[in-house]
C-alpha cells in the first residue's frame, strides 16, 4: 500500500535499549495530519540512523514508503487500526507551510474523566490545567531499582496527577518558583487510572510528556479562559504533606503500584511491582518451608555431618537460626502463579516464626508439616509482588512477596469475578468429590481446562506436589503414579497430615 502523507510530528521519544540504556531501541512518533487524524511510527535501532538528524518535533514532514502493521500497542498512542513502521526506503523531506494548524494535543477534559464515562485505560490521553498544589518527591522500590514520582493537583476540575521520574524533575523547579500567576501544564500522552469512584492520571513510560506554561494555541486558550472567569482568584501554589510509607489503599489510588490480573504478569517488560488478589490454593513444599542459616548474614548453611558451614562468611557456624522460605501456588481465576514469601511476610502471615512452628514437629517426621501452613489453604488475600528481570527474561514463575493484606474490602473490589464466585467454595473438595468409584469434574477443573492446556497441566503439578509432602508413602510416589492413582478415595485429611510432639503433662 503507497501512501503519501504530509504530516507535522506532534511526539518524539527514544525508546533505549534495555541491556544498554545509552544505545537506542526505537525511535518512536506520532504523526498529524492536516484534519487532525493521528497514526503511530516507529522506527526499529537498524533503521534511526538514517532519520535522526532529520526528523524533529513539531516539524512537518513530507512522507512515504512505509511498512505498514497492525497497531497491537499494550497502551495506543492514537485510535488508529495501523501503525508504520519505517526502513531505509522510506522517503522524508522537510517542509515549510505556516498555515499548517498547531493544535497539536487531544485534550481529554476533567468532565469525561468520571465513572459516568467509558474511559479505556489502554488508551493514552492529554489533560491541561493549573497545578493548585504538589507533594514533595517521594521514593519508592520496584524490584531491584528505586523509582521517584511527584504527585500534583491540576485545577480544571481537580485531577489527581503522578509524574514519574525524569518528569518530576522538569515540573519540581517550576513549583517552588515565584511566578505571581498560574502555572500552566499540559501532560501528554498520560494513563487514566480508576480506583473506586475516581479517576486520576500518570504518567506512562518515554511516551509522556510535560509541557510547561507553553505558548501553543490550546494551553494559551485554557490560560485566557481561566483568568478571565468570574470567579477566578490566583493563589500561590501550597504544598501538602504526605506520608513516607503509603497505605496500600494510597498505593492503588494513586497509582503509584498497580492491581493486576495473573494472566497479565507475561506481559509486564519491565521491573516493577503490583497488587495482585488470588486465593492460596497449594503448598509447594518442594524444598521445604524454611531453612538453617547462618546467624551472622542469614544465608543458609551447608550440614557437614554435626557442623555447619557459611560459604558467605567461608567458615564454619556455631550458631544458626531457623527462617522461612515458603512457596506457595495461587490463583485468581485467569491464571496459576507461585509466590515466595521470605522471613519477614511469613512471620507477619502465621503470627509465629519458623523455630516456633518447627518445634511442634516430630524430629523425625521430616517430610510432615505444620498445621499452620494448611490452615493458608483456600483463602484470599491482596499480594504486592515484585517482578524481576528473571521473572521477565528467564520465564520464572515464581514471584516475591514484599507485602499482603486480607482486607475484606479490597478483596471484594479487586477480585477477578471468577474468584468471586468460588470465594466460599473449596478446590480441594471439588477435587475429592467421588459419586462411588466416578470422579467428578467440578465447576473449578471445567474452567481451568477451558483456559488453556498450561493451567491444567499445573493443576495436576499442585496435586502431586501436595500429595508428595504430606506423607513419607506419598513422598516415595513418582508424579505418574499419582496421576494414575487419583480416582481411588482418599481420605480428605491425607493432604494436611500433620504430627506433632505430644507435651508432657
Amino acid at each position: 500500500m503507497h501512501w503519501n502523507l504530509k504530516v507535522r510530528v506532534i511526539r518524539l521519544w527514544i525508546v533505549p535499549d534495555k541491556f544498554k540504556p545509552e544505545i537506542p531501541y526505537s525511535l518512536e512518533m506520532i504523526l498529524q495530519d492536516e484534519k487532525g487524524d493521528r497514526i503511530h511510527a516507529s522506527l526499529g535501532k537498524t533503521v534511526i540512523k538514517h532519520f535522526r538528524e532529520i526528523l524533529y518535533e513539531l516539524g512537518v514532514f513530507q512522507m512515504n514508503y512505509f511498512v505498514i502493521a497492525p497497531n497491537i500497542m499494550k497502551f495506543k498512542t492514537t485510535t488508529h487500526k495501523h501503525k508504520l513502521n519505517f526502513t531505509v526506503t522510506t522517503n522524508v523531506k522537510e517542509i515549510q507551510d505556516p498555515s499548517f494548524h498547531m493544535d497539536i494535543f487531544n485534550i481529554r477534559t476533567f468532565d469525561k474523566l468520571t465513572i459516568h464515562h467509558n474511559v479505556d485505560e489502554t488508551k493514552l490521553l492529554d489533560v491541561v490545567g493549573h497545578v493548585a498544589s504538589y507533594q514533595p518527591i517521594q521514593q519508592i522500590k520496584q524490584g531491584d531499582n528505586n523509582s521517584y514520582f511527584i504527585n500534583i493537583v491540576l485545577e480544571d476540575d481537580k485531577l489527581s496527577t503522578t509524574l514519574w521520574g525524569e518528569l518530576a524533575d522538569q515540573i519540581q523547579p517550576h513549583l517552588t518558583g515565584s511566578a505571581y500567576e498560574p502555572l500552566i501544564v499540559v501532560c501528554q500522552l498520560m494513563k487514566a487510572h480508576k480506583f473506586r469512584e475516581n479517576y486520576s492520571v500518570r504518567s506512562c513510560w518515554y511516551q509522556t510528556k510535560i509541557w510547561i506554561n507553553p505558548n501553543l494555541p490550546q494551553p494559551t486558550e485554557f490560560k485566557d479562559r481561566l483568568i478571565s472567569s468570574c470567579d477566578y482568584k490566583y493563589e500561590r501554589l501550597s504544598q501538602t504533606s504526605s506520608q513516607k510509607h503509603h497505605s496500600i489503599t494510597d498505593e492503588l489510588s494513586k497509582g503509584v503500584v498497580s492491581f493486576t490480573y495473573l494472566s497479565d504478569l507475561s506481559q509486564c517488560y519491565e521491573e516493577s511491582s503490583f497488587w495482585i488478589a488470588a486465593k492460596i490454593v497449594c503448598l509447594e513444599l518442594d524444598s521445604g518451608w524454611s531453612y538453617l542459616a547462618c546467624n551472622n548474614c542469614i544465608t543458609k548453611v551447608d550440614t557437614e555431618g554435626t557442623k555447619y558451614y557459611c560459604k558467605k562468611c567461608n567458615s564454619e557456624v556455631k550458631s544458626v537460626i531457623h527462617r522461612y522460605r515458603l512457596q506457595l501456588s495461587v490463583m485468581d481465576g485467569t491464571a496459576f502463579i507461585s509466590i515466595l514469601l521470605w522471613n519477614k511476610e511469613t512471620i507477619q502471615l502465621l503470627g509465629k516464626t519458623a523455630k516456633e512452628l518447627k518445634e511442634g514437629l516430630l524430629e523425625d517426621e521430616e517430610s510432615s508439616y505444620p498445621t499452620e501452613l494448611g490452615d493458608l489453604m483456600e483463602k484470599n488475600f491482596m499480594f504486592k509482588i515484585l517482578i524481576k528481570d528473571s521473572n521477565i527474561n528467564r520465564k520464572d514463575n515464581v514471584y516475591k512477596v514484599v507485602n499482603f493484606t486480607d482486607d475484606d474490602t479490597l478483596l471484594k473490589e479487586f477480585c477477578h469475578p471468577d474468584l468471586q464466585d468460588s470465594l466460599n467454595k473449596s478446590l480441594f473438595e471439588y477435587e475429592q468429590s467421588y459419586d462411588e468409584d466416578k470422579l467428578f469434574e467440578t465447576p473449578i477443573k471445567s474452567s481451568i481446562s477451558e483456559c488453556g492446556t498450561l493451567i491444567t497441566e499445573d493443576v495436576i503439578d499442585l496435586t502431586t506436589k501436595i500429595s508428595t509432602k504430606s506423607s513419607k508413602t506419598a513422598g516415595k510416589s513418582t508424579r505418574h503414579e499419582i496421576k494414575d492413582d487419583l480416582n481411588v478415595k482418599q481420605p480428605s485429611n491425607k493432604i494436611r497430615k500433620v504430627i506433632k510432639k505430644e507435651k508432657n503433662t
